[in-house]
């Protein structure tokens, strides 16, 4: 059993080429029943593969067990003859009105891009699987989203230069935690993935059960229709991709978009076109929403010629002839 659900996972990885062989490679390990797994299986391709792997483990400080989780992981690597390395920094501390996810997954990706740069690594394995992915979906269409938040999560994503691949993204969560169980594998359980206070947490605990009784396929329904909107997006990145680049000009800390040439582009271009922007001055979309570019797009059509608007990361300036996006340094 343990060879055939590997063997899956490896018909995925090279299905959507997330591997190649001697990839120097960064494992995120919480402790957790996913992240335990993902660590066992790529363990298993080292010597096929000629892997070199680092396990990295962010201690966020949050809960009392957080140093026990991490000295699991410490010691899980050891006995699995691979390099650990790990950092603690109190969240609770940092915390200045941001959701608290948002700063942990910030100072965590900080975190392994500072390995990444150290160990002089180009790939980063996360666990996310299939489950994560159909809760990711829904949490995007509750809060307001397009189809990028459709899409969900990818199996292969590009981060500041970074590629994170997921080679479990097809899996559901009950197949991991089979696995683990047959073959007596041990991990550690997060309590906080049961606090429904967390929006998430009321998705996976209340709403699913409740979606599944009006259609028990929900699951692979969401799944699919995330792969199917990846297919639409991705042609549709390619053509904004283009009407970028004859948009584009070079200013001061940021860049400038040609006024005239946005306001010719259909309402799905010049979001796409928008968003492409924002990350190749910002390096990254976190905390970009829906609702700031429906403000941006306001300001581009709005008549008055100096207009100033403020997004995460970002100040937008609305010029004679061009829309200026200045990056903002002191930003999550």
């Amino acid at each position: 059993m343990k060879r055939e659900i590997f063997l899956r996972i490896t018909d995925f990885v090279q299905s959507r080429r997330l591997l190649e062989k001697r990839d120097r490679l960064l494992i995120g390990v919480s402790g957790g029943p996913d992240s335990v797994f993902l660590l066992y299986y790529l363990s298993s391709l080292r010597s096929s593969y000629k892997l070199n792997l680092l396990v990295a483990h962010f201690n966020h400080a949050l809960r009392p067990e957080a140093d026990e989780e991490e000295g699991f992981v410490k010691k899980l690597s050891q006995r699995l003859g691979l390099h650990f390395v790990s950092e603690k920094r109190n969240v609770a501390k940092l915390y200045q009105g941001d959701s608290w996810e948002n700063i942990a997954r910030k100072l965590r990706f900080d975190f392994f891009l500072k390995l990444c740069r150290h160990y002089r690594i180009k790939k980063i394995a996360l666990a996310h699987h299939k489950d994560d992915l159909v809760e990711t979906v829904l949490l995007n269409l509750i809060r307001g989203t397009g189809l990028l938040g459709l899409r969900g999560i990818m199996p292969l994503s590009p981060y500041q230069k970074i590629a994170i691949i997921r080679p479990l993204l097809f899996l559901e969560k009950k197949e991991i935690l089979s696995y683990l169980k047959r073959n007596e594998i041990k991990f550690r359980l997060d309590s906080s993935n049961q606090e429904e206070k967390f929006l998430r947490n009321k998705i996976r605990l209340k709403l699913l059960p409740l979606l599944r009784q009006y259609n028990p396929a929900i699951k692979d329904n969401l799944y699919h229709l995330a792969r199917i909107v990846s297919a639409d997006y991705d042609f549709l990145v390619s053509q904004a991709e283009k009407a970028a680049v004859s948009l584009q000009m070079p200013a001061p800390g940021g860049l400038r978009l040609k006024l005239e040439g946005l306001t010719k582009l259909p309402p799905a271009l010049l979001f796409l076109v928008l968003r492409l922007s924002i990350e190749k001055v910002k390096g990254h979309l976190r905390r970009l929403e829906l609702r700031h570019l429906e403000k941006i797009k306001d300001l581009i059509f709005n008549s008055s010629s100096a207009t100033v608007l403020d997004i995460p990361g970002l100040k937008i300036i609305k010029e004679e002839k061009a829309l200026y996006l200045k990056y903002l340094s002191s930003s999550l």
